[in-house]
Order: structure tokens, then C-alpha cells, then sequence
């Protein structure tokens, strides 16, 4: 008897699941039909029940859920090597770069950060906007590169001064809202949110953006809670990123910034606290006893020269985390090896544990954990029956995969995006051996040349040095 049902597309290797099992299916099949998945399990199972008249993957490939990215701003990344070698350089460097774009070059960044994913396996991005002007532009081209996406929107309404060092001796920090503005941006938010939900099946989903403490009033932090209680969306917070902030804070607030963010009521189970490198073992406690999740960029550890936080740690409490490349790579591969070799430098060298992070751990905060903490592990983050069809092919033919012994850790260890295959969102293969569906790579690469060029005209001077050559 043939195959009863019908199929869009037939994945066929080695299926790495994820699911509450993780089970690895050695010789198996994912069918799938109008973007969802329909059935996972043995190839010769799947062939028997389905046909398609689409196939990817062979015996010798690696099929896995698809990559999600927890933490970027697309739009920063014109800036890339001209932060290389100075510090500190986000007020100074990425911002006004970042400002200074028009909407249409604001699209570019995505369709390259885009681009880059999309090679490197990831399926989900989680991107933050700030700026009003860039919005539609940035949504445009999300939705037309057919990446999925959770889409943090928020403007600041706060004005401060950081009285840093010497300064002090004179000057006070001080945070001043502007009146009206939070109501008004927080009423964007919501309009957003019906375009958008955030449990919704479309590609993208909502959330609210509260960016930082220094910039987001008491109010906007309040409303924008309840506005993420409400709608079941996660609300994103950069915290305990920098020395800065921790004393901004401290000396405006009298508090930690973790601590701050209790006192607003805004730590429960919607929050993404966003690096949180220089949380205290209490603030940690904070955001564990509130249900908090995690988004930790391991590469911008080492960019921002800041502090490698206690991610065991947070881990042991029971945190969720995400990983995110922070426009730093592009490419959770580099973000799980980076997170393997700095905390394995940091936490498992000095305890001599070689299960500080297990590379089953790492994976799963590249896969499954990470949609957690996004609030979206109801429909990615692993292959199951029901889920959207976003997947990564390897190619486990590559002489470096090859004698596998422990799934995780090769992957973990060595795999790279060269061995990405196929990257597949929604049932559409967006990405296939070297071709993008959806995205003018050709174009790009002028593209991309010119939006460099303006960053380094808009950023001469900025630097401290000349950036050599070498």
C-alpha cells in the first residue's frame, strides 16, 4: 500500500529534535504541510505514510531545529571593526552610527544581518528597535526576508546625565522623564501588539521594548509590565551591561539596577533581562525567584571588555537562557563555542568541573531553552508534531562531523555554518547552498560597501585612534 497522506516537504538525516526527550532519530524524516510539522520520526515510517513532492537531507545529514538568535540590533551593524580596539564605545561609536541612518538603509542592516543568519542555521531573531523613524522599514524588510522574529518595539522618554568620575565633584546623575511620552509610545506599543501578537503563528511577534534604566522612566517601565502581562508578550530590558549603568544607578536610584527593576515591579516571568553580566548573587536571586529569562551574548562579553557573568549560576537557579550573537558574528555556532570556551575558562577551569556547561546545555539554549526564554517554545524551538517547520540541514558528510560519538558535542565543538545545507523557516527553504530565496546577495554586497562607507564618515573622528590596518 502507498503513502495515504500528502506532504509539502520531506526532510530526511539524522533528526536532533529537542524535544522533551531529545531524542536523535539516526535514520529518520520530517513531513511537513502548510508550514507546520506534521510528523517526526524513522525515514522508512515517514516515506510509508507521506509523499512530497519536495525532499531535503540524506542519510548522512544532520537535521535540527533552527537556530534562534536571542539578542541583536540590526541596525548597528555598519559599524562592526570600527569599534575594534576602543572602549568604551557605545555612546560613542554604535549610537550616532546607529542614528544617523536613513529608513532605506535601516532595511539594508536587516536584509544583511538577515543574510548572515540565515547562512549560519538561524531560523528566529529577536531584534529591538528604538527609533521610530526606522520602524516600518525594519518590519518591511523582516517580513520580506521570511526570517521569524521577535520584535521588541520602544522609544525612550527619560532624559539623564551620568556625572561619571572626577565629575561628581561638582555634578549629580539625574534621570528627568518627559512628560507624555511614555503614554504615547506605550500606545504604539499596543497598537503594534494587534498587528503583531505576541502569541500569534506569523512570523513576527511583538514585545515591548523598555531598553535601559538611564533612558525608560518609572512609568514606562510600570505600563510597559502590564502591557506585557496583558498580552503574553516579553518585555526587554538591557541591565547590568556596564560599570556605567551601575553607578548611574546606584547613585540615582540607590540601587543595583536588578534591584531597581524589582522596585518597579517589572521582574516576572515576561522579563528578558538583557546581559546582565554584573548582577550580584542577590539580583540573580531576583530574577530567579520572579521566573525571569536570560540573554546572554558571550562574543559582546569580550567586545565590551565589561564581565563574564555567572552563567552556570544563573542556570543552577533555574533561569532560562537565549543565546545572542548582539550583531556579533551572526552565527550561534560562534556564540555556543564562545560560551563553551569563556566559561569553561572562567567557572569549569577554576572548580575543575568539566560539566560546567554540558554541550547539551548549550545547544538547547541555542534551540529549545532559547524559544523559552522567548516565550515562543510553543512553536519553535524543537522538532515535534504541531510545530512551525523551522529547521538547519548539515551536512554531516564534512570530514569534521564525521565519526560522531556524542551528537551535541560535535556539534557543539565543531560544527560550523560551511557545513549549513539548507535553512528552512516555515516550510520554506529560505537558504540552500550558497542561494537565498528572498534576499539580492549581489545587490547586497554594494549595498552593505556604501552603508560601511557612511558609518565611517559619520564616525570620523569618533574614534580615540586610527584604526590600523592590521
Amino acid at each position: 500500500m502507498g503513502p495515504s497522506e500528502s506532504a509539502d516537504l520531506i526532510v530526511r538525516g539524522r533528526i536532533v529534535t529537542m524535544d522533551g526527550k531529545r531524542r536523535v532519530i539516526d535514520d529518520g524524516a520530517v513531513a511537513v504541510r502548510a508550514g507546520s510539522i506534521v510528523a517526526v520520526g524513522r525515514r522508512d515510517e515517514i516515506e510509508r505514510k507521506y509523499t512530497s513532492r519536495e525532499t531535503r537531507g540524506d542519510a548522512r545529514a544532520i537535521v535540527l531545529p533552527g537556530f534562534i538568535e536571542g539578542h541583536t540590533h540590526c541596525s548597528q551593524c555598519f559599524v562592526r571593526s570600527l569599534t575594534s580596539g576602543e572602549l568604551p564605545m557605545i555612546p560613542r561609536l554604535y549610537n550616532p552610527a546607529q542614528r544617523s541612518l536613513s529608513p532605506e538603509q535601516a532595511a539594508i542592516t536587516v536584509r544583511l544581518i538577515s543574510a548572515q543568519l540565515l547562512r549560519a542555521g538561524v531560523t528566529t531573531m529577536c531584534e529591538g528597535t528604538l527609533n521610530p523613524a526606522h520602524e516600518a522599514a525594519i518590519v518591511g524588510a523582516i517580513e520580506e526576508t521570511g526570517i521569524r522574529c521577535a520584535l521588541a518595539r520602544g522609544a525612550a522618554d527619560q532624559d539623564f546625565h551620568h556625572a561619571a568620575l572626577y565629575d561628581q565633584i561638582r555634578n549629580r546623575s539625574w534621570a528627568k522623564p518627559r512628560p507624555g511620552e511614555a503614554e504615547a509610545d506605550l500606545a504604539r506599543t499596543e497598537a503594534f501588539l494587534d498587528r503583531y501578537p505576541a502569541r500569534g503563528r506569523g512570523l513576527i511577534r511583538g514585545a515591548v521594548n523598555a531598553s535601559a534604566l538611564l533612558g525608560f522612566s518609572e512609568g514606562y517601565f510600570r505600563e510597559g509590565a502590564a502591557i506585557a502581562r496583558r498580552r503574553d508578550a516579553t518585555i526587554q530590558v538591557h541591565v547590568g551591561r556596564d560599570r556605567e549603568e551601575v553607578e548611574f544607578c546606584l547613585a540615582v536610584w540607590g540601587r543595583r539596577p536588578v534591584e531597581r527593576l524589582a522596585d518597579l515591579g517589572v521582574i516576572d516571568e515576561h522579563l528578558v533581562a538583557v546581559h546582565a553580566v554584573l548582577s550580584s548573587e542577590r539580583e540573580i536571586e531576583l530574577l530567579a525567584e520572579g521566573g525571569a529569562a536570560l540573554a546572554h551574548s558571550p562574543v559582546e562579553c569580550v567586545a565590551n571588555m565589561n564581565a563574564i557573568p555567572n552563567l552556570p549560576r544563573f542556570r543552577s537557579r533555574g533561569i532560562r537562557v537565549t543565546l545572542g550573537c548582539d550583531n556579533q558574528g551572526n552565527d550561534m555556532f560562534v556564540a555556543m563555542r564562545a560560551a563553551w570556551l569563556i566559561h569553561g575558562a572562567k567557572f569549569g577551569i577554576a572548580a575543575y568541573d568539566p560539566e560546567f556547561l554540558t554541550a547539551g546545555d548549550l545547544l538547547a539554549m541555542a534551540t529549545i531553552e532559547g524559544a523559552s526564554a522567548l516565550r515562543m517554545d510553543d512553536i519553535v524551538g524543537s522538532l515535534e508534531p504541531g510545530k512551525a517547520a523551522d529547521m538547519v540541514v548539515l551536512d554531516g558528510f564534512a570530514p569534521h562531523l564525521m565519526a560522531m560519538q556524542h551528537v551535541a558535542s560535535d556539534i557543539v565543538r565543531y560544527a560550523t555554518r560551511g557545513e549549513v545545507l539548507q535553512t528552512i523557516v516555515n516550510g520554506r527553504v529560505l537558504y540552500d547552498r550558497g542561494n537565498f530565496a528572498t534576499i539580492d546577495v549581489e545587490r547586497l554586497y554594494n549595498l552593505a560597501a556604501e552603508g560601511a562607507a557612511h558609518a565611517r564618515e559619520v564616525l570620523q573622528g569618533r574614534r580615540y585612534k586610527e584604526l590600523p590596518d592590521f
